[in-house]
């Protein structure tokens, strides 16, 4: 699985923060609404119950006056008339004040009644201002016939048409009823859709946390299973790095002991003899000294071998190729497989770093060769080139499957370790019964490639 990358903490932020933003604006936005809603009830409750009570007093006072001109015209005597004229004035200005409330904020269907209104009233005074001069004999011959035929219609008048406004306003009233409901109405969706769409970014969020957290514990464990296998891989090649260090120190042991050991307790017994052959022949003499000598080159030649076979002189003395033809001739000679070393290139002035990997690819290839391919002949090739360096070392023996031996060997990890330092690449082909083919690319440094 691959490192996650992206931090957590933002993309949740980011999620909750929206959601409650969303939800802090849908709840600002739903209570301007409702204030909005609420103020305009308030507005058309407080408009038709002001026009009501308008209208249920204009009803009061036409009857009030109604009364104080049927009374003035019943009244044979003038002596109440001015009090009465006075009261029906009161009257007609309250009325007057009532009309202008009414006119306040209409409507333009609402205008054209309220002039008639304005009209009909008008008219009623009219015709009520001439009585206050009638005499006592006018008043007893005119009364009846003025109040049936003037005062009764007028007031009827005006009382039907306030009616008309009357009913204007409660079908006024109704509508806006209904356009407050319709906005409820519109309220109620907006309210539903915005919890809708609240529910669904929630449920997107937890969506996302319960997926990314998933992710991440999926992750999680997977690191540490594989901080598991590597810490058991680590102690694993640990051991076989002891292991390796002893087998090491067990062969130099034994070279010393069985070859430079024995070489040596020769030349002191030789040494010995010619001790006691100071004062012998010197034919005699002679011959144990060359046998001497003999035996102290054959020591030498041991110690060289073995401090070539821990880092050959040769390869800071000569270069990279001879010491890789010496390492082959070396190798056929112990093992009796024939090894093929080709160079193409320009190898000179390598960094020591390249030099000694190559060299330890190679021997740890012919190493792992005579120990477990049984091959007939192996082929060493490299290539230098402007970019680095390639080394290929390929066997006929009978082969192996790499996902079975990967991991296993502490000389292949070794190598692999070595050129993955170098920023290389190294690559193992091989198939049962059809040898083995190392492969190593390693990049040379810009100021030293070839």
């Amino acid at each position: 699985m691959k490192l996650m990358k992206t931090r957590t903490w933002p993309i949740l932020t980011a999620g909750f923060g929206s959601l409650l933003a969303l939800i802090v604006l849908f709840g600002v936005s739903a209570a301007r609404r409702v204030e909005q809603i609420q103020a305009e009830v308030d507005a058309v409750h407080e408009t038709f119950q002001s026009a009501e009570h308008t209208l249920s007093d204009l009803h009061s006072d036409f009857y009030l006056a109604s009364l104080l001109a049927r009374d003035f015209l019943l009244d044979s005597s003038r002596q109440s008339a001015a009090a009465q004229r006075q009261e029906l004035l009161e009257i007609r200005a309250s009325i007057g004040k009532r009309l202008e409330q009414l006119e306040r904020g209409v409507s333009p269907e609402e205008r054209g009644l309220l002039e008639r209104l304005h009209s009909e009233i008008d008219t009623y005074w009219d015709v009520l201002d001439p009585i206050f001069e009638w005499t006592p004999m006018q008043k007893l011959g005119l009364s009846a016939a003025f109040l049936r035929q003037q005062v009764l219609p007028r007031r009827q008048g005006v009382l039907s048409i306030s009616q008309e406004i009357r009913d204007f306003n409660k079908a006024n009233f109704q509508r806006e009823q209904d356009k407050i409901q319709s906005n409820r109405q519109e309220l109620r969706s907006y309210l539903v859709k915005m919890a809708v769409l609240s529910l669904s970014l929630g449920l997107l969020v937890a969506l996302v946390s319960i997926v990314r957290i998933s992710r991440l514990e999926r992750w999680t464990d997977e690191q540490r299973r594989l901080s598991e296998l590597t810490g058991e891989e680590l102690r694993r090649l640990s051991h076989q790095l002891v292991r390796a260090q002893e087998d090491e120190r067990r062969t130099l042991s034994r070279e010393l002991h069985d070859e430079v050991g024995q070489l040596l307790t020769a030349l002191r017994m030789e040494l010995g003899n010619l001790d006691q052959l100071r004062s012998a022949a010197g034919q005699q003499f002679q011959q144990h000294l060359e046998e001497a000598r003999g035996l102290a080159g054959q020591a030498l030649q041991e110690v060289r071998n073995l401090a070539m076979g821990l880092r050959p002189s040769m390869l800071d003395d000569l270069g990279l190729v001879p010491a890789l033809e010496w390492q082959a001739r070396e190798f056929s000679r112990r093992s009796g497989v024939p090894v093929h070393v080709q160079a193409d290139g320009h190898f000179e002035g390598l960094p020591e770093t390249t030099r000694t990997c190559v060299f330890r690819i190679v021997q740890e290839a012919l190493t792992n060769c005579a120990r477990h391919s049984g091959a007939r002949s192996i082929h060493v090739e490299l290539q230098a080139g402007p970019a680095g360096l390639s080394v290929r070392v390929e066997d006929d023996g009978v082969g192996f499957r790499p996902e079975i031996v990967a991991g296993q060997g502490l000389g292949l990890r070794g190598i692999e370790e070595r050129v993955r330092e170098l920023g290389g690449r190294f690559q193992i082909h091989s198939q049962s019964r059809q040898g083995v083919m190392l492969e190593a690319e390693i990049p040379l440094p810009q100021e030293v490639s070839p």
